[in-house]
């Protein structure tokens, strides 16, 4: 029994040294194409008209004064011919007496966050070309439409920017570690994009060509709380491109609590799984799509999934170490530098040196309890329906603009801070537990109508199972 259970301990760890190398040899690559062919600085081209934009900012019980900031940003944006939308989920809903600011609220959170991108994409403005979208808690520069526009150009259907995180205020150990972990994000999708490789959307700061998406069927046309990667592999099956651009940049609100963050990471991975699981296959077997991308998605889906062959040799590690000896100290040296890579060849690239150290030293803080996190969320992701779980926010995490025209008549209409209360199912009368409810992100103690993550299933699935998205 004793030397079957060797065999099999050294057969997996065997196994996660491959995964590890392969990974760490994708992940370097990206990295280096980043670092040795950075994006071209060219400026801005003339254009004879500028296409009308329909700027949309999902927001589900934001603290008012992040709402506040970004409206007040927005409102600095140059740009001849746009739109802000809200579209509030929020419960109780904004109140916000502002004629340029367009507020878009439904009676349900079917759908999560694609459902009310889904609910708002059939109201812009009939003369919008583009359909861009970023997070509530997230700043922009007065340019960011125009560089959007650089990229408005044929069979172009999603632009993709720069995800910069840790506008904390003030900052904590943890927001400065996310900070670090998108700067590198951020660098090995520019990598990708530069060896033409899968290039996804994110979530935020993008843009939709309105044609591309009304080709496709619309935007989360059926339940997905990761409406982003979905409308991905629909845009490529499609023969839409997808642009990533990190001039484009904005800047949003990390979280600075440990039960957020890996609540946060539990939905990226759950749900990036589960939008594989879905489309992958109908990926691999479109024509169109070149032979490299596809192989480009199978490594990036296994930076996701890793754990689920990594995570088991973290118990039975130090026996590997000290009694088998099947990781030579050279191998184990190598393996130690990849975090070292990570995070501070990004400094060439214009990243700071303290955010390296940064990302590097909370690398090994983060790597077992991360690991066991990601284990849970890739076997979520390949078994179940994940559903949406709001990053929580708190309004200390940012200053209240101090005046601006923004600012004027904006209330938020109930506002208190009750303590999570027990809510139960409105079909099945199921007690939802406070983990539950946190996961849907029903953080509102006066929510009338709470579904659980079962019945919401079985509703959405028979409500667009006879979804086909036209050719």
């Amino acid at each position: 029994m004793t030397s079957f259970f060797f065999e099999v301990m050294t057969t997996w760890e065997l196994a996660a040294i491959v995964v590890v190398l392969v990974m760490s040899s994708y992940l370097i690559s990206n990295l280096l194409a980043a670092i040795l062919y950075p994006p071209a600085n060219r400026r801005y081209s003339r254009h004879p008209s500028f296409p009308m934009v329909s700027v949309v900012l999902p927001v589900y019980n934001e603290p008012i004064e992040i709402v506040l900031a970004s409206i007040a940003s927005w409102k600095a944006v140059r740009y001849p011919a746009f739109e802000l939308i809200l579209a509030d989920d929020s419960t109780p809903p904004l109140e916000i007496n502002d004629p340029t600011v367009r507020i878009i609220r439904r009676s349900n959170r079917e759908g999560f966050k694609g459902g009310a991108l889904r609910n708002v994409f059939d109201q812009l403005d009939p003369r919008s070309e583009w359909m861009v979208i970023f997070d509530a808690d997230f700043l922009v520069d007065p340019d960011v439409l125009v560089r959007f526009s650089e990229h408005y150009r044929s069979r172009v259907g999603a632009v993709q920017g720069f995800q910069a995180m840790g506008r904390n205020d003030p900052p904590t150990w943890l927001s400065r570690w996310s900070e670090s972990y998108h700067v590198v994000a951020n660098v090995l999708l520019a990598g990708r994009y530069q060896m033409r490789g899968f290039v996804g959307i994110q979530g935020t700061v993008e843009a939709y060509r309105v044609e591309a998406i009304r080709e496709i069927g619309g935007i989360a046309p059926y339940s997905t709380a990761n409406e982003d990667l979905d409308t991905t592999f629909r845009l490529r099956k499609a023969g839409w491109k997808i642009v990533y651009d990190p001039r484009i940049v904005g800047r949003g609100i990390a979280p600075n609590r440990y039960r957020v963050f890996f609540v946060q990471n539990t939905r990226w991975t759950s749900t990036t799984v589960r939008e594989y699981r879905r489309h992958w296959w109908t990926y691999l077997g479109n024509r169109t799509i070149p032979w490299y991308e596809k192989v480009d998605s199978a490594l990036f889906l296994l930076t996701w999934t890793n754990s689920l062959v990594v995570t088991p040799t973290l118990v039975f590690l130090p026996w590997a170490l000290l009694s088998l000896h099947l990781i030579p100290l050279w191998l184990s040296i190598l393996i130690t530098l990849l975090p070292l890579a990570l995070f501070t060849l990004p400094i060439i690239t214009g990243a700071s040196v303290r955010l390296g150290l940064t990302g590097w030293l909370g690398y090994y803080i983060l790597l077992v309890p991360g690991y066991f996190v990601m284990f849970r969320a890739s076997l979520l992701g390949i078994f179940t329906d994940p559903g949406f779980a709001r990053t929580l926010k708190t309004s200390t995490e940012v200053p209240t603009p101090a005046s601006g025209p923004a600012a004027s008549g904006v209330t938020l209409a109930g506002a208190g801070s009750s303590p999570l209360q027990r809510l139960a199912c409105r079909r099945c009368g199921t007690p939802l537990s406070h983990r539950e409810v946190l996961f849907y992100a029903v953080a509102a103690p006066d929510v009338p109508d709470v579904t659980c993550r079962k019945c919401v299933a079985a509703s959405e699935r028979v409500q667009y199972r006879g979804f086909v998205a036209p050719s």
